[in-house]
C-alpha cells in the first residue's frame, strides 16, 4: 500500500459519518492485538482547550526527558499531524505500513461479520498501533468528540483532563450543558485522578457526580492559586497547586488569557504523572514546557512579510460559539489598536454561524466570507445572508485564495486579518501559505 492509497482508503470511511459507539473500536483492536494496552496514557476531553492542553503537557514530559506520543484531531495540512511522537508526525512510509495493517484487521473483521469501523475509529488504531510499536513511554490522547462513546476511551489512562465543556456537536452529545458534561465525564475511571477547568456550574455538577459514582479524584483548577503576571500577550502567571507546589514566573507560549487555565491544567496533571514514576517533571521542566509547547492555527499571530505592505495575520480555528468569545477577547484587549481589523470566515453546515459571527462582529470592522474544502461547508451565499441580516459589513468569496487576496487587501498595512470559522479554513489557508 501506497501513501495515497492508504489516505484514499481512510477517506473512504468518511462515509460512514459519526457513530458513537465502543463496540467497533473494541473489536478491531482485539484483531490488531490490543496495542493500547501496551503504552500508559492521558485522556483530554472537553469542548475547547483540548489540544492545547495536550500540546503543553507533551512539551512538559519532552523536558523532563519523557519522549510523549500525542494523538490529535483535525489536522490542519496533513494527515500525518494527528499521531506524532516528541512533536515529529508520523512518517509518510510508517502511515502506508501502518494502514495496510489496520485495514487488513478491518478486512478479517468483516468477514467475520462486524461492521466497519469509522473514519476516526480507524485513526485512533492506527495512533493506537504507531505508539505500540514505537514503545512510547506515554501517549497523550485527545478525545475526538465528546468521551464516553469515544474511540479513545478505550484505554485506562494514568490520569484525565476535562476541559471547559460548553455546547458543541449537539445532535450527537445533548442540548444542554449538562448532557454534554455527562458524555465529557464518561471517561473518568476508578481511582483514575482527573485535571478539571473551570466549568459552567450545571457541568460542574455532573462532573462531579459522575467522579463520586466512580470514585475519581478531582484535581480542580478553580482550587488553585494564580496570580496574573502583567498585560503580556502571550500571559505570564505564577501558580500554587493543590500539592502546594509553586511556580513563578510561567510564560505559556501560546496567546490567550485562556491558556492559562489550559497550562495550569497541563501542570497538574504534570503532578500526577511525577506520582506515577515520571521523574524529572520539576519547576524548570514544567516552565520549559510551558515556554516552547507548539499548537499552530490557535491565535497564532503571523507578521507580515518584511516589505509585504500586508496585513499581520491572525489564525485560530474557533469552530463554536465558545471558541469566539475567546477569540473576540483576544482581539479586543490586545489586537483593538489596529487601524483595520478584518474576518475571514468559513463554517461547518451544523455549526450555528450565525451566534458566531454575532460573537466576532464587535471586533472586525467587515468580513469576508467563503467556502471550505469538504462538501459539509455552510454555502458562502448563506454566511453572507447571516452577516447582512445582522447588519456586518461582509463580501462573499467562494474560492478560498482569492477570498485571502481580498481580506489582505482590505485590511491594509499594520491592519489585522483574521481566519477563523473552522479548522477545516485555518489549514486550507496554512497550505496556501506553504506551511505545512
Amino acid at each position: 500500500m501506497t501513501y495515497d492509497e492508504a489516505i484514499a482508503w481512510l477517506e473512504s470511511l468518511e462515509s460512514l459519518g459519526i457513530q458513537p459507539g465502543l463496540e467497533r473500536i473494541t473489536a478491531l483492536l482485539a484483531r490488531l492485538g490490543n496495542p493500547q494496552r501496551d503504552f500508559p496514557s492521558v485522556l483530554v476531553a472537553g469542548t475547547n482547550g483540548k489540544g492545547s492542553v495536550a500540546a503543553f503537557l507533551a512539551s512538559i514530559l519532552r523536558e523532563a526527558g519523557w519522549v510523549a506520543g500525542v494523538y490529535t484531531s483535525p489536522h490542519l495540512v496533513r494527515f500525518e499531524e494527528r499521531i506524532r511522537i516528541g512533536g515529529d508526525p508520523l512518517p509518510a512510509a510508517d502511515l502506508a505500513a501502518l494502514t495496510r495493517d489496520v485495514a487488513g484487521g478491518v478486512e478479517a473483521h468483516r468477514r467475520g461479520g462486524g461492521d466497519p469501523p469509522t473514519y476516526f475509529e480507524a485513526t485512533t488504531a492506527l495512533a493506537f498501533v504507531h505508539f505500540s510499536r514505537r514503545r512510547v513511554p506515554i501517549a497523550v490522547l485527545e478525545v475526538g468528540m465528546g468521551g464516553r462513546y469515544d474511540a479513545t476511551n478505550v484505554v485506562t489512562p494514568l490520569a484525565c483532563v476535562i476541559t471547559p465543556v460548553s455546547l458543541d456537536h449537539t445532535r450527537w452529545l445533548g442540548r444542554t450543558v449538562a448532557e454534554i458534561a455527562f458524555q465529557k465525564a464518561g471517561i473518568l475511571k476508578p481511582g483514575v485522578p482527573a485535571a478539571v477547568s473551570r466549568q459552567e456550574p450545571a457541568a460542574l455538577e455532573v462532573i462531579r457526580g459522575e467522579a463520586a459514582r466512580v470514585e475519581a479524584p478531582l484535581l480542580e483548577t478553580a482550587e488553585c492559586d494564580v496570580t496574573r503576571g502583567g498585560s503580556f500577550d502571550p500571559p505570564r502567571f505564577s501558580l500554587r497547586t493543590l500539592s502546594g507546589a509553586s511556580y513563578t514566573d510561567l510564560a505559556p507560549s501560546l496567546r490567550g488569557d485562556h491558556q492559562i487555565e489550559n497550562a495550569t491544567l497541563a501542570v497538574l496533571v504534570a503532578e500526577s504523572l511525577r506520582r506515577h514514576g515520571f521523574s524529572g517533571i520539576d519547576a524548570d521542566a514544567v516552565a520549559r514546557g510551558l515556554r516552547t509547547a507548539v499548537w499552530p492555527g490557535r491565535l497564532e499571530l503571523l507578521p507580515a512579510p518584511a516589505g509585504s505592505h500586508g496585513p499581520d495575520l491572525l489564525l485560530d480555528g474557533a469552530h463554536n460559539p465558545a471558541g469566539c468569545a475567546i477569540l473576540a477577547a483576544y482581539v479586543s484587549q490586545y489586537q483593538a489598536r489596529r487601524p483595520r481589523r478584518v474576518l475571514l470566515f468559513a463554517a461547518m453546515k451544523d455549526k450555528p454561524a450565525a451566534e458566531m459571527l454575532g460573537i466576532l462582529k464587535p471586533v472586525v470592522d467587515e468580513a469576508i466570507v467563503t467556502s471550505l474544502p469538504v462538501a459539509r461547508g455552510t454555502l458562502p451565499a448563506d454566511l453572507l445572508r447571516l452577516a447582512s441580516a445582522m447588519g456586518l459589513l461582509a463580501t462573499g468569496e467562494a474560492d478560498p485564495g482569492r477570498a485571502l487576496e481580498r481580506a489582505s487587501r482590505r485590511a491594509g498595512p499594520g491592519g489585522l486579518l483574521v481566519v477563523s470559522g473552522s479548522l477545516y479554513l485555518v489549514g486550507d489557508i496554512m497550505n496556501r501559505l506553504g506551511r505545512r
